[in-house]
């Protein structure tokens, strides 16, 4: 029964609740740094990844130029690529769904007035996975800082059945452990 409450819970904390992901827009929306959270139950991995517009495509306005949407494009094409995001040392994982939101994905979303200030955008994605044995995952990688030169850290917080923590990681550091 405790783990049946434990993933819908943490996954409403970490993942759903759109007035504080509204929230952490305004208050905080840091160029360099990005966050990404893990849940992790029984043999299912959550996953949660912000980052600022500018590091992953270097502006925060919608695109206005053709490279400008393919750098777009290409930032879609590489969150879509979950071994870019997150790898994991053991646990035999496989992606059982992902969702990508991109920074101009509203379409009620209006480019602001010439001479007022620009809203800041940002990158939403999460993902879920099913694995063999989630237990084993001792360490996990990511190579976001091989693709997107932008970053500069990337806070992670975990929690699952091992407890909880978290690290900072940055293009020297890109491994973290899980136990």
């Amino acid at each position: 029964m405790k783990s049946r409450i434990f993933i819908p819970f943490l996954s409403i904390c970490l993942f759903s609740a759109a007035t504080l992901a509204e929230k952490r827009h305004h208050d905080a929306h840091t160029h360099g740094a990005a966050e990404l959270n893990i849940v992790i139950e029984n043999d299912t991995v959550l996953i949660e990844f912000e980052s600022p517009a500018v590091n992953l495509i270097g502006f925060e306005h919608k695109p206005r130029t053709d490279a400008q949407q393919l750098e777009l494009q290409k930032a879609l094409a590489l969150l879509n690529d979950v071994e870019i995001i997150v790898s994991f040392e053991k646990g035999e994982c496989r992606v059982t769904e992902t969702h990508i939101r991109g920074p101009f994905d509203n379409a009620d979303q209006e480019e602001p007035e010439h001479g007022k200030r620009e809203e800041h955008s940002e990158f939403h994605a999460t993902y879920s996975f099913s694995c063999q044995d989630a237990s084993v995952i001792g360490s996990v990688s990511t190579r976001l800082f091989d693709h997107f030169p932008g970053f500069e850290a990337i806070r992670v917080r975990w929690v699952g059945s091992k407890g909880q923590g978290s690290a900072l990681l940055n293009n020297q550091s890109t491994i973290f452990s899980i136990e």
